[in-house]
């Protein structure tokens, strides 16, 4: 069974972009950086979509990491992915937990989050992690 895109994004101009269906080969680059985005509707675990809706500006990153030992020692896995929204001065930040295994378990201290989790955090646009994001991943 084919999976659902990772994201689409609706322009202003009334056009979409569809992102592709993996975490490692996302499509996000592909969005025009300098086209109007009206909206984001972007894949949950569950096959839900959030969307995001009304910003100025997006951002979408992942957070791996990688097995130190062990059979699948060298593999990068995907922890979170970030898809976030800038309105004037504020960054709204939704992290979508991917995985909630043993690795995550052994090698991160907060565990509590389970697969399709998402916690919100707004920052100040002059936020120490804001101003530390690739800026050539703004979109919009």
């Amino acid at each position: 069974m084919e999976q659902k895109p990772l994201f689409t994004v609706i322009f202003k101009d009334g056009k979409n972009y569809i992102g592709k269906n993996s975490l490692y080969d996302t499509g996000w680059l592909g969005i025009p950086p300098n086209k109007p985005i009206k909206r984001i509707f972007y894949r949950l675990p569950s096959n839900d979509y959030i969307c995001l809706d009304g910003y100025e500006k997006y951002f979408r990153m992942s957070e791996a990491c990688k097995d130190l030992n062990g059979k699948n020692r060298g593999k990068v896995r995907i922890q979170y992915d970030y898809i976030m929204g800038l309105k004037k001065d504020k960054v709204t930040c939704y992290r979508i937990t991917l995985k909630g295994d043993l690795i995550n378990i052994a090698y991160c201290k907060d565990n509590r989050y389970k697969i399709g989790d998402i916690t919100t955090r707004i920052f100040d646009v002059n936020d120490k992690f804001i101003k530390g994001l690739n800026k050539d991943n703004w979109r919009g």
